[in-house]
């Protein structure tokens, strides 16, 4: 779990994962909670959030809902996210960022004076009891300056939980299949895998050109099971990049049933 201040509100803002802008916190151990999707890629789409916000956008009917100003099928999920086509993901991330915060219990009310030093926070006895005292510890630490370390995952009160953890670089890859089908639906899967950087064990052919020798017909063989792993590989990725997309237009991310 991840806290930090807003700077809307002034408030503490928990996530379950790393959110994509943690640069207001000071003196925290959590400098790099999730690895880049890809070498050189900018920090915030090492988090999570930020692919939400990706797979959304590949949503037919929450593009069209978008396209009919909030009026379409999606249009309960559009009062929420809005046109997130309108924005880049940081501009609408400082606006849209309390649909995956925690709903922090902490007592809306006036700061109490400077020498007070009091903290009011309303415990709600359904929740669970984890999640009640990984909030009062970050409650214990923020007041001293210093950040929680990152915990295992409670229960989430979120109103858009993050559905599992997957990290950044299985999901560039899987966006990244699913846009080179989109553009080049003619493609094969095995070349599609090598559009996408996947890169395929290939043997070299026998020096001489023969093919019908012993090393010839293995060479062939171990050749042609590197290119059906590779596809096998990419229409996996493209499955589980139709899942997220569906299930993302239900509120539900990243969630893949069957791959």
């Amino acid at each position: 779990m991840v806290t930090r201040m807003t700077t809307d509100k002034d408030r503490l803002a928990t996530f379950m994962t790393a959110p994509p802008i943690i640069t207001l916190v000071q003196n925290s151990r959590f400098r790099a909670p999730r690895n880049l999707p890809y070498r050189g890629a900018p920090s915030y789409k090492a988090s999570i959030y930020y692919w939400w916000w990706e797979f959304l956008k590949r949503n037919c009917k929450y593009q069209s809902t978008c396209k009919r100003l909030g009026r379409g099928k999606l249009a309960k999920l559009y009062r929420d996210f809005g046109n997130i086509f309108e924005h880049d993901f940081l501009t609408w991330w400082r606006s849209h960022q309390g649909l995956f915060a925690e709903q922090n219990p902490l007592i809306d009310h006036k700061r109490p004076a400077q020498e007070d030093g009091a903290i009011l926070y309303k415990i709600d006895p359904k929740r669970p009891l984890s999640q009640i005292q990984e909030e009062i510890k970050a409650l214990h630490l923020w007041a001293h300056a210093i950040m929680p370390p990152d915990t295992p995952r409670a229960t989430s009160s979120a109103l858009y939980p993050i559905h599992t953890n997957v990290s950044a670089h299985t999901l560039h890859k899987v966006l990244t299949v699913w846009d080179l089908r989109c553009a080049q639906p003619d493609q094969s899967a095995y070349d599609l895998g090598l559009l996408a950087g996947f890169k395929a064990n290939m043997l070299p052919s026998p020096k001489f050109g023969e093919t019908r020798t012993r090393l010839a017909l293995d060479t062939d063989a171990h050749n042609k099971r590197s290119r059906i792993s590779i596809a096998n590989q990419v229409n996996r990725y493209l499955r589980t990049a139709s899942q997220y997309i569906e299930n993302v237009g239900r509120g539900e991310f990243p969630k893949a049933e069957r791959r």
